[in-house]
């Protein structure tokens, strides 16, 4: 699940979602649908399509084309993907839309268990996204894409001090990976209620929930 939030609603204190209006201006068909096959799993990312010899009006947050076709458009919101990942996408969509290069900083949670909860903050209150896995190799993956999909100032990894066994391996393996790039922190989880989560009263699993209050400790 994918929740967008702008950074106004950031510095006000507010988690009202909005829609981000993406226009993907292209004649090419192929890089339409690898686009918008990524994009249509985002609920609060609406999209359109035009040609890019039409008139694009201001009624666009973001406007999607190929290095190519972008001489024809006139706009200071134009994005030309180098890669269809979804991390790579959201972000930079979501970055372009609200005038910024970069955030100040994205932290993962994991709550490690039987199912893995996995969550993704930027500065403390956006959530980037959240999913949940049934083998550490699968989060320390998601962990990885982030990383390398993600602009961003400081980047670090909660982990909850549960989870046995399941915990030691996605440490070790992330250890093995980033080695000192990225701060590791093991964080208590009996501050965290399985029922609720800090940032959003949007209904989520008891695991993810957890994985969100990871997200947001500071050690």
């Amino acid at each position: 699940m994918i929740l967008i939030l702008r950074y106004k609603d950031f510095l006000s204190g507010e988690l009202c979602l909005t829609v981000i209006k993406v226009t993907i201006s292209t004649k090419n068909f192929r890089f339409l649908y690898s686009i918008d096959e990524v994009l249509s799993k985002i609920k609060e990312i609406k999209t359109n399509h035009i040609l890019p010899k039409e008139l694009v009006t201001n009624n666009n947050d973001v406007i999607i084309t190929t290095e190519t076709e972008k001489v024809l458009i006139q706009s200071n919101k134009i994005f030309i993907p180098k890669a269809f990942n979804h991390y790579y996408l959201f972000s930079n969509i979501f970055l372009i839309a609200n005038n910024r290069k970069k955030f100040e900083e994205i932290v993962i949670g994991i709550d490690p268990g039987k199912t893995i909860g996995f969550a993704v903050i930027a500065e403390g209150k956006k959530i980037l996204g959240t999913s949940e896995f049934f083998i550490a190799v699968d989060a320390v993956k998601e962990a990885i894409s982030i990383f390398f999909n993600v602009e961003t100032d400081k980047f670090r990894i909660n982990i909850g001090k549960g989870g046995g066994k399941i915990k030691e391996e996605i440490a070790m393996r992330l250890k093995s990976i980033f080695h000192d790039k990225v701060p590791i922190n093991h964080v208590n989880e009996n501050f965290s209620s399985q029922s609720k989560n800090h940032l959003t009263q949007t209904k989520q699993s008891k695991n993810i929930n957890a994985a969100l209050n990871i997200a947001c400790r500071d050690t």
